[in-house]
């Protein structure tokens, strides 16, 4: 009998809070210890020496897709055995190419989902169950191989990581524009994966992917997917990857490790744990029943708190409950210490409570242009009082006027200059700060937008013209040139004409340009003179492959392209180009039913004349 499958829908927070990506910023110029930094290998490092005794080893268990093996499975996990944390990783690639040619699509699958063999998102949850089921076994296999007591529970127990990337066949990639069926198809997949590892007991599954290709395959990840860790790719090196530790996650999650370029091969560094909030003011009125949670934003695991300092004012419980221990005098408090998962993550944490101290929060300074300074007008604010704030002025009149409730002012027009205003707030309770704001008024640039550069054919001299266009402008602009003339004329209005006896070369024209309220900027502009030279096309891959019976969207990589070139295929196979980006050739192929699988040429032939082929697979 078949079984209903309910699937749990998770909508989470995306946005990481701001004093996290500071503190994970600060914390990314320290050294980090050996334990955080490690490497991923799979079927590509077989036969590769690896350093001996990383911080960490991550094994890739299939040979680049699902259904498949890693022949260097076993060797590479007894590499990982003898880390430093001696407690290895493991990833397995993922993939939902549809039925056709397909041998491993469920037929008439009964569990864990209902699946007819059709293209539908019951049998891509059982095929991402399937792929799941296949990379745990190679997991266990392995671990029985290499001698483990226990090969389930070392399979289960280990952190594994879904490797999801648009070098794989999804159906969501077969088109230039994925249907809701094709997203919900992937999705699909990608939840019978992860429904699979929940059904055998492991507890930490992440992905491997970056927001684009998640995006790009799933759609928006954020309303089907729970916040599963993130493990993001492509940084050059270790500095950049621990500065990546605060970037946002795509899943909600928390980012937990970064693939960085490290001797050669896939480093990884490990993030450690960051609690927020970093600092908080409290009332002298509050101060005596004062408490903050702190957490570690998208981290599922539980995490537990050692405190170091701080005691007796500020007591840290072991779930990270900060409070006072009784009522608290006006001063600065900070309570610290480390914080831990079960899984292994480790990181420090340090809370700073001011009592009845007020704490400007906005804004510090502003630059404005001179037109724009008579009618200037912000607002002072502070965090850490009680009801409404007094603001008294100390500096700053008669040029900036603070009002009580903390409002600025000028007192007209200023010239060219900065202005500086301090002051004093507080509150009815004895809460107290001080405040401070700089303006500061100059002449506003003004910034050449377009043209910079311009080609022009010869027999084009006489008819061309160009308008130079700028931003941060206010009114009627005045263009005044300085070199250029007579070959390049620029006109008041930044009209840009030539002289049409230009010979082939390079001419330029420079000036300044200004308005009515004293802003001010340059203007360049180079205009090239030259016979349009003969494009030659080269294609060099083919992203994707046709299908005997169907029409699909496939990919021509190379250079050259333009103006929608024609395309020739083999007998029964019709080719249209429906978008040409200069490097690259998006065409929708259709094929005969008949047509025998196999590897076949495609012409390309660009509006000049000029041709090139390249090869594609028909299955």
């Amino acid at each position: 009998m078949a079984r209903n499958v309910t699937r749990v829908v998770v909508v989470v927070a995306m946005a990481l809070i701001a004093v996290l990506g500071a503190s994970a910023a600060a914390a990314s110029s320290t050294t980090p210890p050996p334990s955080s930094l490690g490497y991923d290998v799979s079927f590509p490092q077989c036969n590769t020496p690896l350093p001996p005794t990383p911080g960490f080893g991550v094994v890739g268990v299939n040979n680049g897709y699902p259904f498949s093996i890693n022949p260097c499975l076993n060797t590479e996990l007894q590499w990982a055995m003898s880390s430093a944390g001696g407690k290895p990783q493991f990833y397995a690639n993922t993939a939902n190419p549809g039925p056709s040619s397909n041998a491993d699509w469920p037929k008439g699958q009964q569990t864990p989902d209902v699946c007819d063999g059709t293209d539908s998102t019951g049998c891509s949850y059982d095929y991402g169950w399937n792929a799941a089921q296949g990379s745990f076994e190679n997991a266990v296999n392995a671990e029985t191989a290499v001698g483990a007591a226990s090969p389930q529970s070392s399979a289960t127990s280990a952190t594994w990581w879904l490797d999801v990337e648009t070098g794989n066949s999804w159906e969501s990639l077969g088109t230039t524009s994925p249907t809701a069926t094709q997203l919900g198809n992937d999705q699909a997949d990608l939840q019978g994966e992860l429904a699979y590892f929940a059904s055998v007991g492991v507890a930490n599954v992440g992905v491997y992917s970056t927001g684009y290709q998640f995006g790009q395959i799933v759609g928006t990840p954020g309303t089907v997917f729970p916040a599963i860790p993130v493990w993001l790719p492509g940084y050059a090196t270790q500095a950049a990857a621990q500065a990546a530790c605060a970037n946002t996650s795509f899943t909600g999650g928390r980012v937990t490790m970064i693939q960085y370029a490290l001797n050669g091969l896939d480093g990884d560094y490990l993030c450690g744990l960051v609690s927020v909030p970093a600092t908080v003011s409290v009332p002298v009125t509050q101060a005596g029943s004062f408490s903050q949670q702190l957490t570690v934003t998208g981290e599922g695991s539980p995490v537990t708190y050692v405190q170091n300092s701080g005691a007796p004012y500020l007591v840290v419980s072991s779930t990270g409950l900060v409070s006072a221990n009784g009522a608290l005098a006006a001063g600065v408090y900070v309570a610290s210490g480390y914080s831990s998962t079960p899984t292994g993550l480790t990181g420090e944490f340090s809370l700073t409570v001011t009592v009845g101290q007020m704490t400007q929060t906005s804004p510090a300074t502003v630059l404005v242009p001179i037109s724009q300074s008579s009618t200037f007008v912000t607002q002072v604010s502070a965090t850490g009082g009680v009801g409404p704030l007094t603001y008294t002025q100390t500096t700053g009149p008669p040029n900036l006027i603070v009002s009580s409730s903390g409002q600025v002012r000028t007192s007209g027009t200023l010239a060219n200059g900065s202005y500086v205003v301090r002051g004093a707030v507080s509150d009815a309770t004895g809460d107290h700060g001080v405040y401070f704001f700089n303006l500061l008024v100059e002449p506003g640039l003004i910034t050449q937008s377009s043209p910079t550069t311009i080609d022009v054919a010869p027999t084009a001299l006489s008819n061309f013209t160009a308008q130079i266009t700028v931003s941060g402008a206010i009114g009627t602009l005045d263009f005044a040139q300085t070199s250029g003339s007579p070959d390049v004329t620029v006109s008041s209005t930044g009209l840009v004409t030539v002289s049409p006896s230009l010979a082939l070369g390079t001419y330029e024209a420079a000036g300044t340009v200004n308005d009515p309220s004293g802003d001010h900027g340059t203007f360049g502009v180079s205009i090239q003179v030259a016979t349009p030279p003969i494009v030659l096309p080269i294609a060099t891959r083919v992203v994707g492959h046709a299908v005997a019976g169907r029409a699909v969207t496939l990919q021509i990589r190379g250079r050259g392209f333009f103006g929608r070139p024609r395309i020739v295929a083999h007998a029964g196979t019709t080719v249209v180009v429906t978008k040409d980006s200069g490097t690259s050739l998006t065409v929708r192929v259709t094929v005969a039913v008949r047509s025998r699988p196999g590897v076949y040429r495609l012409v390309i032939t660009l509006p000049n004349g000029k041709s090139t082929s390249v090869r594609y697979v028909l299955r």
